[in-house]
Parts: C-alpha cells; structure tokens; sequence
C-alpha cells in the first residue's frame, strides 16, 4: 500500500476536534475544500505518485494528472525534503485497489495538479552555520555556531538544541536524564534566556514566543570523536517540556520567554551571564517529557577554512545556508 502522508494547512484550522481515525477525520475537513483554491504548508517528499507535502501519518500528493505535464515534476528536485509552500485547487481521488499482490494498491488521497499548482521554499525554522573550533584534550573539540531560530507558530514554542554531539549521539530526550540546568541571559539586542540542562540526556532549551526570530551568536557544541566534513545537528519543536514531572519554567526560576525579537551579539553561553542555576534532588537524574511539534536535523559543513590561534583554534570563513527536514503540526 503507497502510504497517505499529511499537510498542514490553515484553510481547516478551525474545525472541530478529530475523534476518529486520522484519516477519516482528514477527509472530513478537506472534502468541502475540494475544488477550492487552498494554501498548505508542510515537507516535499518523493513518492510513488509523485511529489507529496507531509506530515506524520497524512498528506496531499502533487503529480501530473496529463502525461504531457509528466516533465514539470523535475522542478521540484532542488526541494526534496524542504518545507515548502504549496498554492492550488485541491483534487480528490477515491483510489484504487489490485487483486494482485505485485501491484500496489492506491488509496484515497487529495492532491494537485502539477501543471496548475505553485510551490515555493519556505524559510526554516532553523538556521546554523560553523564559526570557528577549538581543540580541547583529545578527542574533544569545542565547536562554535550561529544559530538563527523561527517560531512561526501563534503560540510559544520550546526549541531543543544538543550540548554534545559525538558518533553515537542519542536523538534528544530519547536517552538519559537531566540532573540540573544552568539558566544564561546573554547580552544583546532583546531579551533571550537560555536554559543549559545538564546529565547524560542534556541538552539546550529556549523558549520562544510566537511569530519569533532569535539569533544567537557563538552558541557552542562539543563533539567527542574525530570530526567530519558535515554535522547533522538535531533540533527539537515542542508545545510542552517537563523536567522530572514539573514544568521546564520552574526549573528555569525566571520567566523562561525569550523576546520575539532578539539578537544575541556575545557568546550564547557565556559564563559570567549565569542568572540561577538548579538541581535535581540528591543531584540524580530525572526524566524529559517532551510534547514534540516537530523533529529535524540541520547539516551543517564544519571543515575549517583557516587556520588561526597556533593550530588551536579554527574559523570557517564561508556561508552555506541549509536546510532541515520540518516536522510542521496539523490540529485534528
């Protein structure tokens, strides 16, 4: 069976709350949009079909109804696996069935029509580029990025960065606990407060606002093990975050919200902008919840360019602007 991907879209934000399966419920929502000119956002991913935006479970396809429309679909290449922007009139298709079990099956599914549909790249929600390393004891190297954060979303959203990275890396909040946090305000234009969770599953949190954009210079990763060419750090959206059963903003003991609008111009980390630190009791390790809006890795180039500080220290003097796999959320 060709799996049905989702969408997310604002033309169905309004409806009621699914109580069903996911794609009775989809369908539900979508079938009075059928004819109608809609706007979706969401992944471009290949399949068997074509091109589909994606989200979890569901989703809307985009191929060419006329084979003479089969060569525009080549267009999107250079958006594979990028969040995109998809503008036409949606279609429905009841599908259809095989008797035979070397043929796939085509279910239900709603789609466009490449010759008539718009689709556009969309800015991430994550941007991170290498700025310079520095060798620590072997085999640990401190690494250095700016980072540029979008919360796109209408309601605050926490952003979950990695404090270490090395070979075997642990997706965040899938292993290990947290055991204490360090809460940085660093200095520069807006207010952003940074939590630094410490333990064998610790990671980076910020809170942001909504309809947000934070820079955040020098923000530093350590990476265990020899170094490659490309990074791919993973970034985490969530709706909640809970640290050992309470709230991630308790354990921060400060207004954990970052202002919509900030540019950090110093170190993200810098430890003289240490405002409260905390622990967990008997200084043991408690588990991460985390209600996930979304799930994503930024490759990241982190070969050096240049060579500075006697060998010690090294600067990438270029810019590549990449893109992560997004995750966006669809209310049902």
């Amino acid at each position: 069976m060709i799996a049905v991907l989702v969408l997310s879209t604002t033309v169905i934000a309004a409806s009621p709350r699914c109580h069903s399966s996911h794609f009775a419920c989809f369908k539900r929502k979508m079938m009075p949009k059928v004819g109608h000119k809609v706007t979706v956002v969401g992944i471009l991913a290949s399949a068997k079909l074509g091109w589909i935006v994606t989200f979890k479970n569901l989703g809307v396809y985009i191929y060419a109804v006329q084979d003479s429309d089969m060569a525009k679909m080549k267009a999107f290449d250079s958006l594979n696996g990028r969040t995109v922007k998809v503008t036409g009139t949606l279609r429905y298709s009841l599908g259809s069935s095989s008797p035979r079990t070397d043929v796939a099956s085509v279910p239900e599914h709603f789609f466009f029509d490449v010759a008539e549909a718009k689709v556009i790249g969309t800015r991430p929600p994550a941007e991170i580029m290498f700025r310079e390393m520095h060798l620590g004891k072997p085999p640990l190297v401190e690494l250095y990025f700016d980072v540029v954060l979008r919360n796109d979303r209408s309601e605050p959203r926490w952003f979950l960065l990695p404090s270490n990275l090395d070979p075997e890396s642990a997706a965040i909040g899938t292993k290990g606990g947290v055991d204490g946090v360090e809460v940085f305000a660093p200095h520069g234009t807006g207010r952003v407060i940074i939590g630094h969770f410490l333990g064998t599953g610790g990671f980076n949190a910020l809170l942001l606002p909504a309809r947000a954009q934070v820079r955040l210079r020098m923000f530093p990763i350590s990476y265990w093990g020899e170094l490659p060419e490309y990074l791919q750090i993973g970034v985490v959206t969530a709706k909640h975050l809970t640290i050992g059963g309470e709230s991630a903003e308790s354990w921060f003991g400060v207004n954990a919200m970052s202002r919509a609008r900030a540019d950090i111009a110093e170190s993200s980390l810098n430890p003289r902008r240490v405002s409260r630190a905390k622990h967990a009791p008997d200084n043991k390790e408690v588990p991460t919840t985390i209600e996930e809006d979304g799930r994503f890795a930024v490759r990241v180039r982190v070969a050096p360019r240049k060579a500075i500080n006697n060998n010690q220290s090294y600067r990438y003097l270029g810019r590549e602007q990449l893109f992560p796999c997004l995750a966006l959320d669809l209310s049902l």
